[in-house]
């Protein structure tokens, strides 16, 4: 009898870790989905500064504020405003060095389309762009 108890009671515990991980993944997604229109929004104002500001640290340790408002500017001026974005992907990666997710999205510019990847930094309600990978013909093309 003991050990049925034992075991309802693991399982309590088990249904109650992944119920609470499963909310916070689902927060933790809506969040980095909101971030990502807020990129986007902020590309087309043509803010860079402000998006690089804006990052996590690990985007800031990978590249120079330089060199990431540079891309970003070759972005712009090779695709254009942006139209439309479609989610491909996404992923929640729990780390002890923190807490991660991140986005695949195809996203339809005026001049071009591109597919993007979004890496966010989540740290309590808000998701700091720690890295941004981006595909697109027009780069080659333009």
């Amino acid at each position: 009898m003991r050990r049925v108890l034992l075991a309802l009671a693991l399982a309590l515990v088990l249904v109650l870790v992944l119920g609470l991980a499963s909310c916070s993944m689902s927060v933790d997604t809506k969040l980095a989905a909101q971030a990502v229109v807020k990129f986007h929004e902020m590309l087309d104002a043509e803010e860079y500064d402000a998006i690089y500001d804006g990052s996590a640290e690990d985007l800031k340790q990978a590249s120079s504020k330089e060199k990431f408002v540079a891309l970003l500017k070759g972005v712009h001026r090779k695709l254009g405003n942006t139209r439309a974005s479609d989610q491909q992907s996404w992923n929640v990666n729990y780390q002890t060095t923190g807490s991660f997710v991140s986005m695949g999205y195809r996203t339809f510019y005026t001049e071009d389309n591109a597919d993007e990847r979004f890496v966010y930094r989540m740290l309590g309600e808000q998701a700091l762009l720690a890295g941004y990978h981006i595909e697109s013909d027009a780069f080659i093309t333009k």
